[in-house]
């Protein structure tokens, strides 16, 4: 079976058009379609559908069902520019933020004289870095891919579940001084347990290639029970406190807030791209 980069090229030289004359066409650089031709990047299935009215080609020339499958899940989640550039922001400032946290943590533990912070103290606050810097390796990872252009599903899946992961260690972390067991384990299916299922549906979701609608849900309902818990926990707090703390409060609740809508819109994304595919291939 002839590749989709193959039949791409011979489609363009049968029309009689240049590297270059294609890709002034469909408003994409030439070494854009290049890269598609070579077979080291696919068009969208905007850009494909556009390719075969151009050049006169059936869809089913040029990509078979495989493949179909092939261009959503080699290409970004999210391939609208400016929805992208937001991402890259709001990574970046996931960052930023997380890395600050840590710095004073970090500082916090060598300022603070030895006999003014007990053991169980540092224990906590060595347990929250960990949390963190899983974050932002996460986030990182997820930063890089989106400037480049290639967070695909299964990096995209990666990056969340490592920040699952790292909200599970930070949670936990809060949970360890509650004494009455009642108040443990309300707090562990307010917080812990929602995270843990966001984890492995996104796992399934994203890097296992599982359409099931289960897994749109689960992450859905967390993603939304995420924002329902930050607003009734750091919005009171907001209000209720001096005006810098308050600034720093009101910026971790947008924060987590954005974080959420965000997995919302790659989640449905994801899924319309996928069913899109589905329905082309049919």
């Amino acid at each position: 079976m002839v590749e989709f980069g193959e039949q791409l090229r011979r489609a363009r030289e049968a029309k009689g058009m240049t590297q270059q004359s294609l890709a002034e066409q469909l408003y994409v650089t030439r070494q854009s379609v290049s890269r598609w031709e070579c077979g080291d990047r696919y068009p969208d299935l905007l850009t494909t559908k556009k390719i075969s009215r151009i050049l006169e080609v059936s869809l089913d020339d040029l990509l078979s069902g495989k493949e179909m499958t092939k261009v959503v899940e080699r290409n970004p989640v999210v391939e609208n520019k400016i929805v992208n550039n937001i991402v890259i922001v709001l990574y970046a400032f996931v960052v930023l933020s997380y890395l600050i946290t840590v710095f004073d943590i970090v500082m916090r533990l060598i300022l603070v004289p030895d006999n003014a912070i007990n053991s169980s103290t540092i224990y906590l606050l060595v347990i929250q870095v960990v949390g963190l810097s899983i974050s932002i390796a996460a986030f990182l990872y997820g930063l890089v891919h989106a400037v480049r252009g290639t967070l695909s599903p299964k990096r995209m899946g990666a990056v969340l579940v490592a920040y699952f992961a790292a909200c599970i260690i930070a949670d936990t972390n809060h949970m360890m001084p509650l004494k009455a067991w009642q108040q443990f384990a309300v707090m562990g299916v307010r917080v812990v347990l929602p995270n843990m299922i966001a984890g492995i549906a996104a796992f399934y979701y994203f890097i296992r290639v599982d359409n099931r609608k289960i897994w749109i849900c689960l992450i859905s309902f967390t993603s939304v029970w995420g924002i329902f818990q930050a607003v009734i926990t750091l919005y009171p707090t907001m209000l209720g406190a001096e005006e810098f703390l308050a600034l720093n409060i009101s910026s971790r609740l947008v924060l987590s807030i954005a974080i959420d809508v965000l997995v919302l819109y790659q989640t449905y994304t994801l899924y319309k791209k996928r069913r899109h595919a589905i329905e082309i291939s049919e």
